[in-house]
C-alpha cells in the first residue's frame, strides 16, 4: 500500500514473548524501516501492555492471543483509557477465540496470526489508514 505519508508516525506498542520472539522482532524490524510508524514500547505480557499505554500513548496495540490468557481484559482496560488506542488482537488458527468476543472487549480488529510480518504490516498500514481518518489531525482552534 503506497501513499503519501502520514503527518506523525502511527505510534505502535508490540506485546512480544520468548516464545513468539521470532515473529515480533521481524515485524520490528519491518517498522523500524517504515516513516509510517514508530514502535514506542514492547510490552512482555497483557498486564504490561496495559500499564504501557499509559506511560508512552500509543495509537495501536497489537496484542497476540497466543501469548496470554488475559487479553481479553487487557483490551477492556486499554479501551477504557482516554484517549484509547486502536487494539488490534491476533490470535492463532486453532484458538477459540472469537471476533465477537473481541469486539465486546473493545477490539478494534480481531486477526488470525499472518504467516508474516510482512502481511501483518499489510494489515497495520490499512489500521493507519482507519486512525487518520477517524482522528482529526491536532489543529489548534481558531478564533
Amino acid at each position: 500500500m503506497s501513499g503519501a505519508a502520514p503527518d506523525h508516525a502511527v505510534r505502535i506498542l508490540l506485546m512480544d514473548n520468548d516464545h513468539h520472539h521470532l515473529f515480533a522482532e521481524a515485524l520490528h524490524a519491518k517498522l523500524e524501516h517504515d516513516a509510517r510508524f514508530e514502535v514506542v514500547g514492547i510490552a512482555a505480557d497483557a498486564e504490561e501492555a496495559v500499564r504501557l499505554v499509559a506511560e508512552v500513548g500509543p495509537d495501536i496495540v497489537l496484542l497476540d492471543r497466543e501469548q496470554d490468557a488475559g487479553t481479553l481484559s487487557a483490551t477492556r482496560l486499554i479501551s477504557s483509557q482516554k484517549p484509547a488506542p486502536q487494539v488490534l488482537i491476533l490470535a492463532g488458527p486453532d484458538d477459540e477465540f472469537r471476533a465477537v468476543e473481541a469486539h465486546d472487549a473493545g477490539a478494534a480488529a480481531f486477526l488470525r496470526k499472518p504467516r508474516s510480518a510482512a502481511d501483518l504490516l499489510e494489515t497495520l498500514e490499512l489500521a493507519t489508514l482507519l486512525i487518520q481518518t477517524a482522528v482529526p489531525s491536532e489543529e489548534p482552534a481558531g478564533d
